[in-house]
């Protein structure tokens, strides 16, 4: 079969998980165990074409891969949430068992039989973040190259861990400016009528939010206004509106005294604690 040509060069590619524990991590994980805790052999993902490997490390090797994962019933009713169970598999190969033929063993090369137990106890018990211990399956001899003079066994593990669905951003607004306000009349303020002008608009905007109880006169002569007749007060931000079918003039000036309770603004991005009082 002619050789595959691609049509540019390509010098591969990046890829990031959509999350931070995935097979590729958990695999270096095991493999970085297996290193530190086991010297005197090759220890390495399993190859990508494996029909091309040859070992050549004079004693053995220990090659780790993924062979699957299994998943459990949902958890959650609101989101996709269950049990995962992931399975790595250790290629073992050795070019002896421990022992000469007929013999004891024979001490002088670690065997097949010793590297097996090394694996188990490196790996039996290990936590990889964010998952269970890990923990042995099966042991098994799958075949013994008789080209190359290497035994070669599997022991299998298991860790668990949670598999939950990737999670999506809403498309609500973001939180800009929230407000507290408080009720009850704890932290109630009285403040004395003082003259105010409505502006073009026919708006008067008090000092002070989170107002409860508004008197506006005529300071000619005393006389109140009324309250959805003569205008209109938007308590939370302190706003008296003028309505034109009242006897308020336009522009006027008015007497306005009033009663108002602490505010608490929080701003996002705004700092580590919210405003002060409005008081």
């Amino acid at each position: 079969m002619a050789a595959v040509v691609l049509d540019s060069p390509w010098s591969g590619q990046s890829f990031t998980p959509p999350t931070a524990l995935d097979i590729e991590t958990i695999e270096t994980t095991v493999v970085n165990r297996l290193s530190a805790q086991i010297t005197g052999i090759e220890v390495a993902h399993f190859p990508d074409q494996p029909e091309a490997y040859r070992m050549t490390h004079r004693v053995g090797a220990a090659l780790v891969r993924y062979e699957g994962a299994e998943y459990g019933k949902l958890i959650d009713t609101a989101a996709i949430v269950q049990e995962r169970t992931l399975k790595f598999e250790v290629t073992v190969l050795m070019r002896d068992l421990g022992w000469s033929f007929g013999g004891p063993p024979s001490g002088g090369t670690p065997g097949a039989y010793a590297l097996i137990e090394a694996v188990r106890a490196a790996l039996t018990g290990f936590r990889v973040p964010g998952c269970e211990k890990t923990y042995p399956l099966r042991e098994r001899f799958l075949k013994r190259d008789k080209q190359g003079g290497v035994w070669i066994y599997t022991i299998t593990f298991a860790l668990r861990t949670i598999a939950v669905e990737p999670s999506t951003l809403d498309g609500y607004p973001l939180l800009a400016l929230a407000r507290a306000q408080e009720q009850g009349g704890i932290t109630a303020v009285s403040v004395a009528p003082m003259l105010y002008t409505f502006d073009v608009s026919g708006h008067i905007q008090l000092p002070q939010g989170n107002v409860s109880v508004v008197l506006v006169t005529n300071p000619a002569n005393g006389a109140v206004y009324t309250a959805g007749i003569d205008y209109t007060l938007d308590a939370t931000d302190a706003i008296v509106t003028q309505l034109p079918a009242g006897t308020i003039a336009a522009g006027a000036t008015v007497a306005i005294g009033y009663v108002y309770a602490d505010v608490v603004t929080a701003i996002a991005n705004g700092g580590s604690a919210p405003t002060a009082p409005s008081n």
